[in-house]
């Protein structure tokens, strides 16, 4: 086998300039390749390895194995550290944590399922040079003064200060090499789990040898070397941008123009070794994967509705036998915040950041005495946390535009319930707190309504 020593660096303009007569291998003398009719991945493996069930959408693979292909010859290659005994281990217990997860999920520990496969990547090296014209903004205060209310409800004068933003126009360049800038080359893999898997210790790379497919299956790279560094340079471009910003300094920054050149750039064409269960719920795949160097373990699932409202209804009863010993009082009762959506219920999590609250100037002239709250909530209030409960649950399992659709006018719908909660209401204030936690949640739909098949 290869020494870490051994994994070469390659000219990316060399290589495209011979292009035509570029040296390319078979992956061993006896790889076998099938294509997955399915999802179209083009998988490699060695005898007595069979075909099987595809990796990445456990479509069963029925097409014939043929003599593989040549492709461009890895350079390297992360070896398997953790084994299929370690790797089950691992699935299990990430499986344990996987809370309302279907029963299919589940049972993916309890058979052989777990698939050892190389997957493709490109990394590449680039020495940067970017000549960029902006704005630097820095902050200046002015004092301003206000009308607020005191502890006490009296109104009083309150200075407060005011911030401005003074621009300069700036120029200036600057320099940056990237070292292994790694890019996926293939499209068969979620690409957002794909990045949770890492980090990988690319120094850790051997030079590639035929043996270490053995046992395996790999899948052959199909994002082209010219794709991959172009895919390289826009991950490039927002760490130049962010190199940028800082050259320019000040409190802000406004970039107008940039222009970058690249050279001494350099690839290396890879293998990174991943273990893979794939299984199928109401006939759509979803992926587990785990890394065969360092164990992590990252996954999609979905959420079975069925457990999800058992476990909502068991709640309500718990909940109601402790309401049950307690008579209403003003202030003491609320509604239960079925509306608030869980982080770990979602595809990815809507943005936790919120803004600060808006100041607000009251006008000089006091106002008249406030209205007393009322002692009955307002009907308003508890339909819009119904409303919002429906979202909720709905969010587990939306998949299309139409279901994101539905999710998103319920979310909305909830909002406006809210809104007319008055301000004399028993449940004002958490009115408006959930106004707020809602408006993220609807947020998060529409980008997933956006971008839903």
């Amino acid at each position: 086998m290869g020494t870490a020593q051994a994994v070469e660096e390659q000219s990316l303009d060399e290589w495209q300039q011979r292009s035509n007569q570029a040296q390319t291998s078979l992956l061993s003398a006896q790889a076998l390749e099938v294509d997955c009719h399915s999802c179209h991945a083009k998988i490699t493996f060695e005898p007595p390895e069979v075909a099987g069930d595809c990796a990445f959408c456990g479509t069963h693979l029925t097409a014939q194995a043929q003599t593989a292909n040549p492709i461009m010859t890895p350079g390297g290659v992360l070896p398997f550290k953790i084994g299929r005994k370690e790797g089950r281990q691992r699935l299990t217990k990430w499986l344990s944590t996987r809370w309302f997860a279907p029963s299919s999920l589940k049972q993916l520990a309890q058979h052989e399922s777990l698939t050892g496969i190389y997957l493709p990547f490109w990394t590449f090296d680039c020495q940067t040079q970017t000549r960029y014209r902006g704005e630097r903004g820095t902050y200046y205060y002015v004092t301003r003064t206000r009308q607020v209310k005191n502890s006490d409800g009296e109104w009083e004068t309150e200075e407060y200060q005011e911030r401005h933003t003074r621009w300069q126009a700036v120029s200036g360049q600057v320099s940056r090499f990237f070292d292994d800038v790694l890019i996926p080359a293939m499209k068969t893999v979620d690409l957002n789990r794909l990045e949770d898997l890492g980090p990988w210790p690319l120094k850790q790379l051997v030079a590639y040898d035929a043996s270490f497919l053995q046992g395996f299956r790999a899948q052959r790279y199909q994002v082209s070397l010219s794709t991959g560094f172009s895919q390289a340079k826009r991950v490039m471009g927002a760490h130049i941008d962010s190199s940028i910003r800082s050259d320019i300094g000040g409190d802000e920054q406004r970039i107008h123009s940039q222009n970058t050149s690249y050279r001494d750039e350099t690839f290396k064409h890879i293998l990174l070794p991943v273990w893979m269960a794939t299984y199928r719920f109401k006939n759509q795949p979803y992926q587990v994967m785990i890394n065969g160097e360092s164990g992590k373990v990252v996954g999609d699932r979905p959420y079975c509705p069925f457990k999800i409202a058992g476990a909502i209804t068991g709640a309500l009863v718990a909940i109601g036998t402790i309401w049950g010993g307690y008579s209403y009082s003003q202030g003491d009762w609320q509604l239960p915040d079925w509306g608030a959506q869980p982080q770990s219920a979602m595809t990815s999590p809507p943005p936790s950041e919120s803004a600060p609250p808006a100041e607000t100037i009251q006008p000089t002239p006091p106002p008249a005495a406030e209205e007393a709250p009322s002692e009955t909530p307002n009907p308003a209030f508890q339909k819009g946390l119904a409303l919002a409960g429906q979202a909720a649950n709905q969010t587990q399992t939306a998949q299309t535009r139409p279901e994101w659709q539905a999710v998103t006018t319920l979310w909305a719908q909830a909002i406006e319930q809210l809104k007319q909660v008055p301000s004399s209401d028993v449940n004002a204030a958490i009115a408006q707190q959930k106004i707020q936690e809602y408006q993220k949640n609807l947020n998060y739909a529409r980008e997933r309504l956006a971008n839903a098949p």
